[in-house]
């Protein structure tokens, strides 16, 4: 049933079908969403007024540039943008104290955050990430914590079993993203890890979101955080000023780093 969805699910569902088919009418939307088609034409405006697709006689239409791109292997994604993440993840790593709890998720920002996290005393490490864990066999002072779960390949990553994670309180836990939309929030692109991710997330004091600027005003298939739920945002001083301007006006601490001349 999709009847009384939330304007923010509802939004998303659009999104969703718009990525799979390129083009929807209002007639197929209303159908689909079981809401008026009056509904439906509110919903292609606000999401057009963010970006998000354009609308048609009828319908609507994805933009380019609004959906993401198929998800590439950890090794290639590792490998991409490594300046701006390392920029990012020293930023990053100033935010956790000796002792603190912190979730690491299976996106190659929060692995990049690692190296700076190795100095501190007394952690405790969440994570789902095979590489996340296997980067601390070296560092005994940190205490690695994981669900069970089926390996996911492409982000080298467990999954399926976001209930066996622990249930202890996490002071900061830091998270990837495939898209940031301030129509439908923080989104990545497969189901599996997005259930991973939400099940860290609730556990988390503090989230912040580390990200390269390419990742803003983009939507992937589902949403793993609403705006209101992110406390911080590390990103470049690429990212697009009109959509940092928002987030800070929605109460998200949006910090924007710069690259050392050496990188």
């Amino acid at each position: 049933m999709t009847d009384g969805l939330f304007l923010e699910e509802r939004q998303r569902r659009i999104l969703e079908k718009i990525r799979r088919e390129s083009r929807v009418s209002v007639n197929q939307l209303s159908e689909f969403l079981g809401v008026s088609a009056v509904t439906i034409r509110s919903d292609l405006r606000a999401l057009e007024s963010v970006g998000q697709l354009k609308r048609t006689y009828g319908g609507a239409v994805a933009v380019n540039g609004e959906v993401t791109s198929p998800e590439l292997s950890f090794d290639v994604r590792l490998r991409r943008n490594h300046a701006e993440k390392d920029a990012i993840a020293r930023a990053a790593a100033r935010y956790v104290e000796d002792g603190d709890s912190v979730v690491l998720d299976a996106s190659t920002t929060a692995y990049a955050i690692i190296p700076y996290l190795k100095p501190k005393q007394r952690l405790v490490v969440v994570t789902n990430s095979l590489m996340v864990a296997q980067a601390f066999l070296d560092s005994p002072q940190v205490n690695v914590q994981m669900p069970g779960g089926r390996l996911r390949r492409d982000s080298i990553s467990l999954v399926g079993m976001a209930d066996e994670l622990p249930d202890i309180h996490i002071n900061i836990g830091f998270f990837g993203t495939r898209g940031i939309s301030l129509a439908v929030g923080i989104t990545d692109s497969d189901p599996d890890e997005v259930a991973m991710k939400r099940a860290m997330l609730e556990r988390c004091l503090r989230v912040v979101v580390v990200t390269h600027h390419d990742k803003f005003d983009k939507v992937a298939p589902f949403s793993f955080a609403p705006i209101e739920r992110v406390h911080t945002l590390l990103t470049t001083h690429s990212a697009s000023v009109l959509t940092v301007e928002a987030l800070r006006a929605r109460g998200v601490t949006v910090e924007m780093i710069g690259l050392s001349k050496s990188k």
